[in-house]
């Protein structure tokens, strides 16, 4: 899937480039949303992530991994999509790895409602 089929999102999808020395290329806290477009679970879970956008004091991003042969599989560890890892300017704060067939719960996304997001 090409970011034209992330677009209806309206959020930045990032890709390896972005992620020098397996850190994030940004600055303040962005939460990021591991995702492969062929995965039935990440495709039903992607509305809920998209519905925290201006919810969170973060900004919220997806990670294309669509790709198998992406480096970002093996530098983030991600055996499941989709997963949710937060950074702090570039740093990984929090991980949310989802779940063989259920992705992520709704009990585990209320992690990031819970978390401290800002400093």
């Amino acid at each position: 899937m090409s970011d034209a089929g992330w677009g209806p999102t309206g959020l930045e999808v990032l890709r390896t480039r972005d992620f020098p020395d397996s850190r994030l290329a940004r600055p303040g806290t962005v939460v990021v949303c591991f995702a492969a477009a062929w995965c039935p679970v990440t495709r039903r879970f992607m509305p809920r992530f998209v519905e925290l956008n201006g919810k969170l004091p973060a900004q919220l991003a997806i990670a294309d991994i669509t790709e198998l042969n992406d480096p970002l599989w093996d530098t983030f560890r991600i055996r499941i999509t989709p997963s949710i890892i937060v950074f702090r300017d570039g740093e990984v704060t929090l991980r949310i790895d989802g779940r063989r067939f259920l992705g992520i719960t709704n009990s585990a996304l209320g992690q990031l409602e819970r978390a401290r997001l800002t400093n």
